[in-house]
């Protein structure tokens, strides 16, 4: 009975999922966005990152003021080892597939090759299990 239970929640990838290089990639897992009227693209998915992060150049693509941007700035640690300042944090709603999103990000004035990070706070609100393998993000 408790497999049962537990076979009814399980999150599953299939082989047609996959990318076509196989299991010879290495690319990291982007997706797109909707947030109001406006496509995102290079939404990167990374569980090791312990915040979600929103670049100011996405914001001023959206038509958010900096007024919009809540105190609360925070030091984090970037991936080359530095030290970063965030400016601090915003609150963007994000359509992915059928399912809206309220995501709370830190704002940070930074060159990146992704427009949104969505790191553990949303994977794990979500429920999402992300898998770089399949390049495909599936949740609850």
């Amino acid at each position: 009975m408790v497999l049962q239970v537990l076979e009814s929640h399980k999150i599953t990838f299939h082989e047609d999922e996959m990318s076509p290089e196989g299991l010879s990639h290495n690319m990291a897992l982007h997706i797109t966005v909707q947030c109001e009227d406006y496509f995102i693209t290079r939404v990167l998915i990374d569980g090791g990152s312990k915040i979600n992060i929103c670049l100011l150049i996405t914001l001023r693509t959206l038509g958010k003021s900096l007024h919009e941007i809540k105190d609360g700035a925070i030091n984090v640690k970037a991936f080359d080892g530095s030290q970063r300042s965030t400016i601090g944090e915003i609150s963007l709603c994000l359509q992915m597939g059928p399912t809206w999103f309220d995501v709370d990000f830190q704002v940070m004035d930074v060159p990146a090759s992704y427009n949104l990070l969505l790191g553990r706070p949303w994977i794990h609100a979500a429920g999402a299990v992300a898998s770089t393998l399949h390049q495909a993000v599936n949740f609850e």
